[in-house]
């Protein structure tokens, strides 16, 4: 009978856990902490429950033949933003303000960035410049948040962005994540 009372408690801790999220903080920390063990580089996605490009982008990272790949060089940690209504609850604490202080106000989700592991310094983030210039002066292409790389010009970018990230990624290892990408645009 001294079972009971333990796993009732248990049961409470644990429904009272998954209701209060781990701030934004402590998981980046947690994240860093864990990419300086192992020498990679901190990957740090904001995402939703409601965003379907969030889903599409963790689609691509998570699949078959491209997860071994990411893994190798990347800890990635997800920060829940932007929720509505009841789904609120599910938001890391923090998480919005950690994403306008990486250029990510007002940019939509998926916004992310790369960190190095021991400085926290940011590598990259998935602000995209302008490019290309009309004969008035203004950009041709006014760049801004890429989200998941699904245009050639985005998946250029985020070619070339896991370059800085991940420098010793070999080029048939971003060929095989740029083929991921690729192939969204391909399925409509």
């Amino acid at each position: 009978m001294k079972r009971a009372p333990l796993l009732l408690l248990l049961a409470v801790a644990s429904t009272s856990f998954a209701q209060n999220p781990a701030s934004a903080q402590a998981l980046v920390s947690g994240a860093r902490k864990e990419a300086a063990q192992v020498g990679k580089t901190v990957f740090v996605r904001f995402t939703a429950s409601w965003c379907g490009w969030c889903h599409k982008m963790d689609g691509v990272l998570t699949s078959p033949k491209i997860k071994p790949i990411w893994d190798k060089y990347f800890v990635s940690q997800p920060i829940v933003v932007l929720e509505n209504g009841e789904k609120e609850k599910l938001e890391n604490p923090g998480g919005e303000a950690l994403m306008e202080a990486q250029g990510g106000k007002d940019q939509g989700i998926p916004y992310f960035y790369f960190a190095d592991a021991k400085s926290g310094k940011t590598i990259a983030t998935s602000m995209r410049p302008p490019a290309g210039l009309l004969c008035d002066g203004k950009p041709a292409d006014k760049g801004g948040n890429v989200g998941c790389p699904y245009a050639p010009e985005e998946v250029a970018f985020f070619m070339d962005l896991l370059k800085k990230a991940a420098p010793k990624m070999t080029s048939s290892e971003r060929a095989i994540i740029e083929d991921g990408f690729r192939a969204l645009s391909k399925k409509g």
